[in-house]
């Protein structure tokens, strides 16, 4: 199997839907009419009554959904049969990024890719991943903003991959490095209305 083909099963194995699979198996709604309507495990919690019910539904979609990244960087290079293994990785993984976000399966609509990208990089920077979902829970309780803390993670991924490994960052280690840059940029991007929508209360408040 060609790098190609792994990076397109890696897409499809990313955009299935978990979030909404879940919630309408378990509570027979649609997980795009509750909340904000965004297909991610902390939209999908919202369907539940009880906290207990918010928090096991949102660990169980949060795990489902970073497998759908961590499955394809950690075992699509043992597919393929060309390109450096480290580079196949990275794609594969990008490729169940881009999945989640862009579903075929839901009109290209998904989720906002906090929990796939942190599979990825769970397969591809063990270390930089745990130190990533550390900064994610100190500046979510601090902040009281999920969408805050998953944007510190981003920006925590890229700076660990980076710090973490200075002597091969922009050498043997570059496409993570890249990856893990983009990452963060495409979580500012998903975010961007979480964002709009904070920034712009105050002004409204005081107008």
């Amino acid at each position: 199997m060609s790098t190609v083909l792994v990076c397109c099963a890696a897409f499809l194995i990313g955009a299935v839907p978990f979030a909404l699979l879940v919630v309408r198996v378990l509570k027979g709604v649609d997980v795009r009419k509750v909340g904000s309507g965004n297909v991610g495990a902390t939209n999908a919690s919202r369907a539940f009554a009880s906290k207990g019910g918010r928090l096991g539904a949102f660990l169980l979609i949060y795990l489902l959904d970073a497998g759908k990244g961590f499955v394809p960087a950690h075992f699509g290079p043992g597919f393929a049969g060309d390109g450096p293994l480290l580079t196949t990785a990275v794609l594969a993984g990008a490729a169940a990024v881009l999945g989640h976000i862009f579903t075929p399966f839901l009109g290209f609509r998904g989720g906002k890719g906090v929990a796939t990208a942190t599979g990825a990089l769970l397969a591809l920077d063990w270390l930089a991943t745990v130190i990533a979902l550390v900064v994610f829970f100190v500046v979510r309780l601090a902040s009281g903003h999920v969408f805050f803390g998953s944007l510190a993670l981003g920006l925590a991924l890229a700076a660990a991959a980076i710090g973490l490994h200075p002597s091969t960052a922009f050498g043997e280690r570059l496409p993570v490095t890249v990856l893990c840059c983009c990452l963060a940029g495409l979580l500012f991007w998903t975010h961007r209305s979480n964002l709009q929508k904070h920034f712009a209360a105050p002004r409204r408040g005081g107008a």
